[in-house]
C-alpha cells in the first residue's frame, strides 16, 4: 500500500533547514524536487514529494512532513530518475508544522550535482 503527501514547505520552516544545514559547512544551497520513500511495516510503503534545499557530495537536507526517525533508510528520486538513491537519516531538526531532515547517502552517487 502506498500513500504520498505533496506539500509545500511553509516559510518559516525554511529556518529550521538553514539552522540544520549551517551545521555542515560544505552544506550548498539547491533546489532539487525529489520524492522520498520509507517503509513501514509489511510492505507500507510512505512518500512525498519535497525539495532538497541543501546539499554536500555525501548529505541532503529537506524538510518533511513524514514521521521519519533517526537512522531510518530512505529512497531518494528525482522525476527524471537521474537521481535515484538510498540514504540515511542522520539529523532532525522539529519545527512547528514538519521537520528539517539531514541524510546521508548509503554510497558514492556518480551523478551527483556535488561532487567531493
Amino acid at each position: 500500500m502506498r500513500q504520498t503527501t505533496d506539500r509545500t514547505i511553509p516559510p518559516q520552516s525554511e529556518s529550521a533547514l538553514r539552522s540544520l544545514a549551517e551545521l555542515f559547512p560544505n552544506a550548498t544551497p539547491l533546489r532539487i524536487p525529489i520524492l522520498v520513500s520509507v517503509e513501514r511495516g509489511k510492505g507500507h510503503l510512505l512518500e512525498e514529494s519535497t525539495v532538497i534545499e541543501f546539499g554536500t557530495s555525501m548529505m541532503v537536507f529537506f524538510g518533511s512532513h513524514l514521521p521519519l526517525e533517526l537512522a531510518d533508510k530512505l529512497h531518494l528520486e528525482n522525476s527524471d530518475r537521474s537521481l535515484g538513491a538510498e540514504a540515511v537519516v542522520v539529523a532532525i531538526r522539529d519545527d512547528v508544522s514538519h521537520r528539517a531532515i539531514a541524510a546521508r547517502f548509503v554510497a558514492e552517487v556518480r551523478n551527483w550535482i556535488i561532487q567531493g
